[in-house]
């Protein structure tokens, strides 16, 4: 008989993993240093997510290695799953739900995605993350294409990870969903199919009189729902005392059961416009945006991305635009080149020239720099081994200037492709865990644009527009400290960072860039424009006792200098660590293959 111990954890030594001594009192650390300890809780609790799968691995190997007939129990209601799950579910004071869905992930782990589990090892996903690629994964047959997947987005989340991203859980599913339909269309549409029979209308008794009702549809029909009832409580008039959420609920109700939508305002001058004219006015409006290659509409596996959902496969692209009120609009991103430059690639001159938001220096070869292509970077081939960038024959193609970005009449204005490219390049809010989509996010000049002297402030293009939701637009427009950056690495993918004013970073990759792939070989002319801006005011105090610049002006141009200061800063450590971090990640991985460490 085994007695469970109490706990131990509060007499471990937690200072070697990155926490703070027990000895040292909490009000007596920083901002920063409060930063490193969550961090390292973080990391902690997904290494130990990594060692709990190890032991209910090797506890279900103890189960079936005492169990008489194997065969026989594995027909009995109480098979091996089952009597492991029990002993989870009483060593783990839990459900036996939970436990049994531990054990499916943790068999998972080790027979499907051994790759991807190793990255919860180093602290880059936990179970929640994985659980949710283990469901985007589930109906992959083929042993080979799921090893091609495991593997590809094991680099990926090392990629994406590292310390210097966010990859929220919706995006991690994202990834895998994006990665079968590419890799596996068959199971997605299995998948898919599956999934839409099983649309339904749930009821469920609440609390207090109330009861709750759930619709399951396809995700173009809840957007076009959702903002349907948006734009029916957009008519109240601002003294409706009620929430937007109690509004919606209303308003649902009153659309099916078909009675009329009323303003509570009480007030005799109510000006709320809810008529079944002006509702049918604003119903007009509502649009649902997806994004595709033109070669996805002639039969193609690219995928393609729904605003407000994420990446749905090419059959569901081509099946959302054979309904009646889809309507296609074609685009080219070499509408925003320069006149001339698409017949006359720029050279290396140019691209000096150019001076590209860029982390680290730009490469002595083009050979060295290429765009990113349909399938993730770096490149595996199908027994899993990284392709070398020599075994890439295949020239880069030449690098184009971008100019049209701004509308002829209004500089502050982006133009519709530049519109696009910057909310679909993001898919959603750009501060990291914020999943407002994009275009329902205010499209922000990370460097303000200067209304007065456009020239002296940011510029209306991909390089400086983020999507940020209102709530985080205000957040970085009035809080004190708060900062964001964007820029371009020397390889042309877009990254963002956001700084707290307790003085943290987070760093994001554009998750969609894979939209853009010939994005990567596009440049403009704006990181010149921009430090010239940080220079001091042209107007002096020996005129008048007045300001050398309004104090808007000089916020601005504060935040410009900090962030010319933080590119120089990270271009000089990162490119000594991205190398360095590489090689420990691979031999680290390496190292445990050889010690055939689980679930190696």
């Amino acid at each position: 008989m085994t007695k469970l111990a109490a706990s131990a954890w509060p007499k471990a030594d937690l200072a070697s993993v990155g926490m703070p001594a027990a000895t040292v009192s909490l009000a007596e650390l920083s901002t920063g240093d409060l930063a490193e300890a969550v961090h390292a809780i973080k990391n902690g609790h997904c290494y130990l997510d990594w060692r709990l799968f190890q032991f209910a691995l090797s506890m279900f190997d103890h189960v079936q290695a005492v169990s008489k007939n194997v065969a026989v129990t594995q027909r009995s209601i109480l098979d091996l799953e089952a009597q492991t799950a029990l002993e989870l579910q009483m060593s783990l004071d839990s459900t036996d739900h939970f436990a049994r869905s531990l054990l499916d992930d943790a068999v998972c782990a080790r027979d499907r995605l051994p790759a991807v589990f190793s990255t919860m090892r180093l602290g880059l996903i936990d179970r929640a993350r994985f659980h949710r690629i283990v469901s985007e994964t589930q109906l992959v047959r083929d042993d080979e294409t799921m090893a091609l997947i495991d593997q590809t987005l094991a680099l990926q989340i090392m990629g994406l990870r590292g310390g210097v991203s966010s990859m929220s859980i919706t995006k991690t599913g994202h990834m895998a969903r994006k990665l079968v339909a590419e890799y596996d269309p068959d199971a997605e549409k299995l998948d898919r199919d599956r999934a839409k029979a099983s649309r339904n209308v749930g009821f469920q008794a609440l609390d207090s009189g109330m009861a709750q009702i759930s619709i399951t549809a396809t995700a173009e029909d809840v957007r076009l729902v959702r903002q349907m009832l948006d734009a029916v409580i957009a008519g109240l008039c601002p003294a409706d005392p009620r929430t937007k959420a109690q509004a919606r609920s209303d308003a649902a109700i009153a659309l099916l059961q078909r009675i009329p939508f009323t303003c509570h305002c009480e007030s005799d001058g109510c000006t709320a416009q809810i008529s079944d004219v002006q509702l049918d006015t604003r119903a007009a409006r509502i649009v649902v945006h997806v994004l595709c290659d033109a070669t996805t509409l002639d039969g193609g596996d690219q995928c393609g991305y729904l605003d407000g959902y994420g990446p749905v496969s090419g059959d569901h692209v081509r099946q959302i635009v054979e309904r009646d009120d889809s309507v296609i609009h074609q685009h080219d991103l070499g509408d925003l080149l320069e006149p001339d430059s698409a017949a006359d690639p720029i050279g290396d001159d140019d691209l000096d020239e150019a001076a590209v938001h860029r982390k680290g220096p730009r490469p002595d070869s083009p050979d060295e720099c290429r765009a990113d292509g349909a399938r993730p970077d770096p490149k595996i081939d199908k027994s899993g081994t990284v392709a070398s960038e020599s075994d890439d024959e295949t020239s880069p193609p030449p690098r184009f200037l971008i100019a049209n970005t701004a509308l002829p009449s209004d500089p502050y204005r982006p133009s519709l492709l530049t519109d696009l490219v910057a909310r679909f390049l993001w898919g959603t809010c750009s501060i990291p865990g914020c999943e407002r989509a994009a275009f329902a996010c205010d499209l922000d000049h990370v460097a303000e644009f200067d209304n007065i002297c456009p020239s002296q402030g940011g510029p209306t293009c991909v390089c400086n527009l983020l999507p940020k939701c209102r709530f985080h637009h205000l957040m970085k427009t009035h809080l004190t400290g708060f900062l964001d950056e964007l820029w371009i690495d020397e390889n042309g993918r877009y990254h963002s960072s956001v700084t707290t004013p307790g003085g943290i970073t987070v760093e994001l990759l554009a998750p969609n860039q894979w939209l853009f792939p010939q994005l990567a070989d596009l440049r403009c002319r704006h990181q010149l424009a921009q430090q010239a801006a940080t220079g001091t005011a042209t107007s002096s105090l020996a005129d008048g006792p007045q300001r050398s610049r309004t104090r808007a002006a000089a916020k601005h141009a504060r935040r410009r200098a900090q962030r010319t200061a933080n590119y120089e800063e990270r271009a000089a450590e990162r490119t000594r660590q991205v190398a360095a971090e590489e090689a420990a990640t691979w031999a680290e991985y390496d190292a445990a293959r050889e010690l055939g460490e689980p679930p190696f």
